[in-house]
């Protein structure tokens, strides 16, 4: 795969098919690390130390760190607009149970077709089952656009 992107000068990320719509014969499972693959490569390039946990056994899937800073992150895709009418949707839980503020620091939210981020408090979205977005709607409603590349919110404060 290094040779690829040294000979190439695309991303391994970009040569392994991640990028653009996931395959629709995936599991979720595989989906999810996708997903969280793409949100490691976005959040190194952008200074970030990012960590994951050993297992499965949590509730966050990533560590990201900047500074003395540690947030735990869930991140969540989606590929499917609903009914062609500019809005994506993901569920804010797993197995039933919502996220809380003693899990979860952020949800990090990719719309997988316009290869977009929302960087979500996870205090925004609480008691949510299921969370909307309108990226491309021109009279958006979306609760959530201002989290819209928030990568900020996951920097250290000074």
């Amino acid at each position: 795969m290094m040779g690829i992107e040294q000979e190439s000068g695309i991303s391994i990320f970009a040569a392994a098919g991640w990028l653009g719509e996931v395959d629709t014969h995936s599991t979720q499972k595989w989906a999810g690390e996708q997903a969280e693959a793409a949100f490691l490569n976005k959040a190194t390039s952008l200074g970030l130390s990012v960590s994951k946990p050993w297992g499965d056994s949590e509730r966050y899937d990533l560590i990201v760190g900047s500074g003395s800073r540690l947030s735990r992150v869930q991140v969540k895709s989606t590929q499917y607009e609903h009914l062609g009418r500019f809005r994506y949707g993901i569920s804010n839980h797993c197995h039933a149970a919502l996220y809380t503020e003693e899990e979860i620091d952020f949800l990090a939210v990719c719309i997988v077709p316009l290869n977009l981020w929302y960087i979500i408090p996870v205090k925004a979205c609480l008691n949510c089952r299921n969370l909307r977005f309108y990226p491309g709607s021109t009279n958006s409603r979306g609760r959530y656009e201002k989290y819209r590349e928030a990568w900020w919110r996951l920097q250290s404060r000074k």
